[in-house]
């Protein structure tokens, strides 16, 4: 997008990532009016973990429209977020690694990742930047591409679609698993943004989003470090995810 955005909450001066959807067949009024863009989110954002994916706000201050776009945005107890969906079918996500913004939750995945690496005496953890929940990453791209899913079942979407994540501000961020599982290696991103594009076809991300998902989780873990991620196991957070069982 190369229009300048002018955001009325701080997320792209912290952490944060980036999603977008992009048909492969532009069309400037794919969807008729700015209401039925606002419908389209309405009825097929995701509830799956007490925060809706994507957060459309019920206060019109924290909704925008403009020309050819609507927006949503929110600012609540350190989770900064903002998107645009447009008449042409894009849609835009900005929302903040909440690891890196919410303070308490920082050191709750800081004292779990001492205790997994107390063997490593050598760790200065005073000078690591973040952390990353695998845990909670899994969750975040597994809602991404249920909502892409959801807008090809609900044909807004048709033919190819591609889908674009990125994760920004990261540099040296160490991925942290919950304590109860075994985990005894220090994985950290070596660059500052991280990113993935991909092209699907909207029949078969439909079919198979929770698959394409974890494709995704599996390359962005590559690139901390984690070469040998068992799909299984994340494949299986997916699922308590999906059912409720988080």
């Amino acid at each position: 997008m190369k229009e300048k955005i002018e955001l009325p909450v701080p997320v792209l001066d912290n952490p944060h990532w980036r999603v977008n959807f992009r048909l492969a067949e532009y069309k400037e009024q794919l969807v008729p009016s700015l209401g039925n863009c606002f419908e389209i989110i309405e009825k097929n954002k995701l509830s799956l973990r007490g925060w809706d994916y994507p957060h459309l706000s019920r206060r019109d201050a924290d909704r925008g429209y403009g020309k050819n776009w609507i927006a949503s945005w929110s600012d609540f107890l350190g989770h900064y977020e903002y998107w645009r969906f447009y008449q042409s079918g894009q849609f835009l996500h900005l929302f903040s690694v909440r690891e890196a913004t919410e303070t308490e939750w920082r050191k709750k995945l800081e004292a779990e990742m001492r205790s997994h690496l107390s063997s490593m005496s050598d760790i200065d953890w005073e000078t690591v930047p973040g952390f990353i929940s695998i845990v909670n990453f899994t969750y975040n791209v597994t809602e991404i591409y249920e909502f892409a899913a959801r807008l090809c079942q609900s044909q807004v979407y048709q033919g190819p679609i591609n889908i674009k994540i990125e994760l920004r501000g990261i540099k040296g961020f160490v991925l942290s698993a919950p304590w109860k599982r075994a985990w005894y290696s220090y994985y950290a991103a070596s660059e500052d943004i991280l990113e993935r594009t991909a092209d699907y076809e909207s029949d078969d991300l439909v079919a198979s989003s929770k698959e394409a998902a974890l494709e995704s989780i599996v390359w962005f873990f590559e690139r901390f470090g984690w070469l040998n991620p068992t799909p299984s196991v994340i494949s299986n957070d997916q699922e308590n995810l999906i059912k409720g069982r988080y």
